[in-house]
């Protein structure tokens, strides 16, 4: 395969993995209200797919190492309080401000890229393209219904999702450049593990555990067909997020 090709395949799979699997949590928060909880299953699953896929063979898989673990530290900071923010956004607002706030990033993240990366800032066709991006937010929120009574308190969440996710990119794009893994699974490997313990964390802070036992112990509530189906469906998107995510950083720049 050329460049050319992987990196239109890397950003069209990014592109769908991510847009599906914004839908698919705001489907599984309305049947599953535990956000954190429902992160945190989906990197467990990550991690089984990762391990069972290499056990079995069907992927090589770079060995965890110390020297590696320290430089994803601040990413994995970055990444759960991201996820935590998103999935928030998602309680919150609805699909269409998380998606518009997302899009907005790399207008955040060509500044970024000068920063850590040291790369030129964007050309006048690239600011072009930015401009517009930050346009059709400025109309979005024009007609948004929950900013028109609620204010700017309406984009908090999203707008510190925005921001941290931003950083997630750029800080990213540097661990692909300064982390000498050998797979592609290394890095998805590295941040599904690595992830789980602060999102577990996330969850306990927010009464999720207990929240869940009093829904489905004491209220007796039944966890559907449905709700479960969308959380395994969550977990795949998940999963080929994580893949997808860091194909595409390996091949373009964070913007």
């Amino acid at each position: 395969m050329n460049l050319k090709s992987e990196v239109f395949l890397s950003v069209v799979a990014y592109s769908l993995c991510s847009g599906t699997l914004v839908l698919l949590n705001k489907l599984t928060l309305h049947h599953l209200p535990y956000p954190s909880l429902v992160v945190s299953f989906q990197l467990l699953a990550a991690l089984i797919f990762i391990y069972g896929a290499k056990h079995t063979g069907r992927l090589q898989v770079d060995a965890l190492e110390w020297q590696y673990v320290l430089p994803y530290l601040f990413y994995i900071l970055l990444f759960s309080v991201g996820v935590f923010c998103n999935m928030k956004s998602l309680s919150m607002s609805n699909v269409e401000t998380v998606i518009v706030f997302r899009a907005l990033s790399p207008c955040i993240v060509a500044f970024l890229d000068v920063l850590f990366l040291g790369r030129e800032y964007p050309s006048l066709q690239s600011w072009t393209g930015l401009s517009l991006i930050a346009l059709g937010a400025y109309g979005y929120a024009s007609f948004d219904a929950q900013f028109q009574t609620q204010g700017l308190a309406a984009y908090a969440w999203p707008g510190l999702y925005l921001f941290i996710i931003s950083l997630e990119m750029a800080y990213g794009k540097r661990i692909i450049q300064s982390v000498n893994l050998k797979t592609l699974s290394g890095p998805v490997l590295y941040t599904n593990l690595l992830g789980l313990p602060p999102m577990l964390m996330f969850a306990a802070m927010g009464h999720e555990y207990r929240s869940f036992v009093y829904d489905h112990m004491v209220e007796q509530k039944p966890v559907g067909g449905v709700a479960v189906s969308l959380l395994l469906l969550g977990c795949a998107a998940g999963t080929g997020i994580g893949y997808a995510g860091w194909w595409c950083r390996g091949n373009v720049s964070a913007t």
